[in-house]
This record gives structure tokens, C-alpha cells and sequence, in this order.
């Protein structure tokens, strides 16, 4: 018999792994996000430590945790604690890559 997996809802956003009181920190990728916890790709050859606290950044979240799986560059964590929501340390500013033309009001020649 297995235990129900909470419903996990897939991300693709930047994030910090914080420990040593947070003064060492590794940058990852949330690739997916639920109540009791994630899964992040930590790229190159450093690992995240086997317990630490994740910032991500853009959504203002601190949440302690514990590795439980790896697998390459994939790791998967439990939370330890609860999520804490603080105000975001970035804020995401989209501007279109397309520029669209002005208007004219010249007419146009056959």
C-alpha cells in the first residue's frame, strides 16, 4: 500500500538553496511544488547539503528542507517546516520582444 502523494503543480522558476545560516547559498530550478514538498534541478557538480532552507525568490518563500531522493541533477526535498511568505526580494518585469509599428495616417500609394 502506498501513501498519497499530495497533488504537485508543476513550476519552471528560479531558486536558492540556502544553508550555514544562510550565508552559502546554491542557485536551482523549482521544476515542481506542492504542500509537502519539491523537486529541483541543481545544475553542475556541487549537490545541495542533505538539509537547507529553499528561497524562491520571485514568490517571496522560505521553506526548510530535507533531501529524500537524487537522481543526477534532480533532487527531490521534503519540507521540515512550515512555508513562510515574505515580501518577494525580486519582482519579474516582462517586456514584449515584439515591436509593434505605429499608426500612420499618410495613405498609402497604389
Amino acid at each position: 500500500m502506498t501513501a498519497e502523494r499530495a497533488p504537485r503543480r508543476r513550476l519552471l522558476k528560479a531558486g536558492v538553496i540556502c544553508f550555514n545560516a544562510r550565508h552559502s547559498t546554491i542557485p536551482c530550478t523549482v521544476r515542481d511544488f506542492s504542500e509537502a514538498g519539491a523537486k529541483l534541478l541543481v545544475p553542475g557538480s556541487v549537490s545541495a547539503p542533505d538539509t537547507f532552507e529553499l528561497n524562491i525568490e520571485l514568490d517571496g518563500i522560505w521553506v526548510p528542507c530535507a533531501v529524500k531522493w537524487r537522481r543526477g541533477e534532480a533532487v527531490g526535498v521534503t519540507f521540515t517546516g512550515p512555508v513562510e511568505v515574505a515580501a518577494p526580494t525580486r519582482v519579474q518585469a516582462l517586456k514584449p520582444m515584439v515591436v509593434e509599428p505605429r499608426p500612420s495616417l499618410r495613405r498609402k500609394r497604389p
